[in-house]
């Protein structure tokens, strides 16, 4: 999942939002300086990405991509993902996007010096491009694949992706909607055994 599904599922406090947003730039093991909750939902979003590594309705939604893309089809789906529960977020919450949006920025910022460095380094930009909110645009999507493409030196042509957003739409839209129940379920048990 990408950066919203991971909030999404997060509780709703600066630490466990930086957690689930940190987990994309800590590796390894989880430094025990960190403050509690940010520790446990940065174990959350491992947790969340293993699940998207044995859930078959998101392998399906993988296979569903031009094989072309290989490993990079898990990136697009995480990706198409947000995009679903961005334009469906009043689905899914009773608090609008643009207000828990800038709930999360303002608690981010609150706790900025315990995020890491590569956090700390795009929360501005997040913030500037209300990233959160932009995902309902399908040519911020577009962006979002040409930059994840830039930091991996264009290794894979994953910008090129984007047409299967719509090629694919109403089953990767259908696929989401099966894999959101799936991930509510499992990150409720692991909330409460955590």
């Amino acid at each position: 999942m990408n950066y919203l599904a991971h909030l999404y599922f997060s509780d709703p406090t600066p630490l466990a939002w930086a957690g689930s947003l940190m987990g994309d730039f800590v590796k390894g093991a989880v430094p025990a300086t960190f403050p509690e909750e940010l520790s446990r939902h940065l174990k959350l979003h491992r947790h969340i990405d293993s699940l998207t590594q044995r859930s078959e309705i998101f392998q399906t939604s993988r296979r569903r991509l031009d094989p072309r893309f290989r490993y990079a089809r898990s990136v697009l789906v995480d990706v198409f993902y947000d995009h679903f529960l961005a334009c469906r977020w009043d689905e899914y919450s009773e608090q609008s996007l643009a207000i828990f949006s800038q709930d999360v920025y303002r608690g981010l910022q609150s706790c900025y010096d315990l995020l890491s460095p590569g956090l700390q380094q795009q929360l501005p930009r997040m913030i500037e491009y209300d990233w959160l909110t932009a995902y309902r645009k399908p040519e911020v999507v577009q962006r979002v694949l040409q930059r994840l493409e830039e930091r991996i030196k264009h290794k894979i042509p994953i910008a090129a992706g984007f047409p299967q957003l719509e090629l694919w739409r109403d089953e990767l839209e259908n696929d989401f909607t099966a894999f959101m129940e799936e991930a509510q379920q499992v990150t409720t048990v692991w909330k409460q055994a955590n």
